[in-house]
């Protein structure tokens, strides 16, 4: 009796073909991942719900400051002083955004040191996300800087900074910059 090698030689090609197939299937199916939100109320399918204008809320720090000289220490800074009022954070669909740059320095003369509130340019850069990360990238003075806020499902970002410098005042009343942890809130 002949063998059909053709036929025989069609249906191992086949085999092979189909075993080629199902280990590629099982090898991308196991290479898959699945991002998941921090926050099960952020629909990471759509990310037109972070597109919007944020207004700063509160400018946290882990040091208390008594800046407005009310007797009260606070950790948050906007309730000391208003310097702060009036930031924005602009999150743009063709992945821009404008940022506004207000807050509090320290003026120094030969005889004094007061607190006054500055406002700087305009911020402008690129935005991209992933999970609930939204990574801002920006040049500002000549250098590159990226900040990363975490996205939560109630329609705020918040920016975290472990060693941030906050203006102060001494028990003499002077004002002095103070290592502290800052968490900047913004709200939609």
């Amino acid at each position: 009796m002949k063998k059909n090698y053709k036929l025989s030689k069609m249906k191992h090609t086949k085999f092979k073909t189909f075993v080629f197939a199902a280990i590629i299937a099982l090898g991308l199916s196991a290479c898959t991942t699945t991002v998941e939100p921090l926050d099960p109320s952020i629909n990471l399918n759509s990310f037109s719900n972070i597109v919007g204008t944020y207004a700063m809320t509160a400018f946290n720090t882990s040091v208390p400051t008594d800046l407005n000289n009310d007797g009260t220490a606070s950790t948050n800074q906007m309730t000391e002083t208003t310097c702060f009022n009036g930031n924005t954070l602009a999150i743009f669909a063709n992945n821009t955004f404008t940022a506004t740059g207000k807050g509090l320095e320290i003026n120094m003369t030969e005889t004094t040191s007061t607190i006054e509130c500055y406002t700087d340019p305009d911020i402008t850069g690129t935005w991209a996300i992933v999970g609930n990360v939204l990574t801002l990238t920006y040049t500002d003075g000549g250098f590159p800087y990226t900040e990363a806020f975490v996205f939560s499902g109630n329609n705020t970002l918040t920016y975290t900074e472990e060693q941030g410098e906050v203006v102060g005042m001494t028990s003499a009343n002077e004002p002095v910059y103070l290592t502290s942890k800052i968490d900047i809130v913004y709200k939609k």
